[in-house]
């Protein structure tokens, strides 16, 4: 029975989730920056040195994916037109390689050649902020893109999760909504080799500066940074209805402008049969809160001619959740 009973919360979990947030990973899907290149390179051996002649292959297969992307970006004409600035970006094109796997490596000891072939991954926003840095016309400068980061505490998570395998509930209902509202959203995937823990934790807690490098890194106009908890609420209803409270406290960063556009801080209740479901109905109510107030002034930010100001003073917290999270089976 206790196994049937502890299925049948895992089973209805995972349905609510699916019929809440179902489209988001679609949406992360359609903005990630995670193309890869496949690229190939075939060096000549001198002095039997196989082992020089792979590392220049590698290097050059590479450089040949930086380039692909640089002519995808300007065109090859815009390309030649910045044939200066190309190579000296071409030269330290290791700087902008997230990640590369071997798909093909071979040795021609009778030909003296050696070859390689290449799945490689770009860190775009850097390749972005180097262009536009140069006065490199790139057209892409126009585009206005957030990304959200909220660290999490709720009575479905894992407290032992890694930060970056956490998929918060928050973060995706919000990507849905702003999404809906045809507001461009970036996944955090695209930055998990582009930062490091630290600077994102910070950005988190609420350091200014770290999430406007956290944007400039990727690229994007908005960085959208909080904390959102749950917890179970002893209440009047039913005995067989669970209430849980949700919380969420979140800034938004401009990164161009390195200051606070916007702040958000509020918080809604439910009371279901079953308190998986109750936190999922709350986190969706509350993230609607959220978001009335957001969309607008994300817009009107956007909005060519319109004056943003710093908001001031301080963003009210989310008040402390004493109970521990429970582990998504216990549910």
């Amino acid at each position: 029975m206790i196994f049937k009973k502890s299925f049948f919360k895992v089973f209805f979990g995972v349905v609510l989730i699916s019929m809440i947030v179902g489209k988001t990973f679609i949406v992360f899907a359609q903005f990630d920056f995670d193309t890869p290149y496949e690229v190939s390179a075939e060096v000549v051996v001198l002095k039997n040195n196989f082992v020089k002649a792979r590392k220049k292959a590698v290097k050059i297969a590479l450089r040949s994916s930086l380039e692909q992307n640089l002519r995808e970006i300007l065109g090859d004409d815009g390309f030649q037109q910045n044939w200066r600035e190309m190579q000296r970006m071409l030269k330290v094109s290791n700087k902008y390689v997230k990640s590369y796997r071997f798909l093909e490596a071979y040795d021609d000891s009778e030909g003296l050649m050696s070859g390689v072939k290449l799945e490689v991954n770009l860190f775009q926003g850097a390749i972005s902020k180097t262009l536009s840095r140069r006065g490199v016309a790139t057209g892409l400068e126009g585009i206005e893109q957030v990304l959200i980061l909220i660290n999490e505490s709720s009575l479905s998570s894992n407290g032992e999760s890694n930060i970056w395998e956490k998929v918060p509930i928050s973060e995706m209902l919000l990507t849905r909504i702003f999404i809906e509202a045809g507001i461009p959203v970036v996944s955090r995937n695209s930055l998990r080799h582009e930062i490091s823990k630290k600077m994102l934790v910070s950005a988190i807690e609420g350091n200014i500066l770290d999430a406007v490098n956290i944007g400039s890194k990727v690229g994007v106009d908005l960085v959208i940074v909080g904390k959102a908890t749950s917890s179970s609420v002893v209440g009047r209803e039913g005995a067989n209805a669970q209430k849980v409270r949700v919380g969420i406290n979140v800034k938004v960063v401009s990164s161009p402008q390195s200051m606070v556009v916007a702040a958000k801080s509020d918080f809604a209740t439910a009371s279901e049969g079953e308190i998986f479901a109750s936190e999922l109905e709350a986190f969706h109510r509350v993230g609607k809160k959220i978001t009335m107030f957001l969309i607008p002034t994300i817009q009107e930010h956007w909005t060519p001619g319109s004056t943003n100001k710093e908001v001031q003073g301080s963003v009210p917290s989310v008040p402390t959740i004493n109970s521990s999270p429970l582990p998504f089976g216990d549910l």
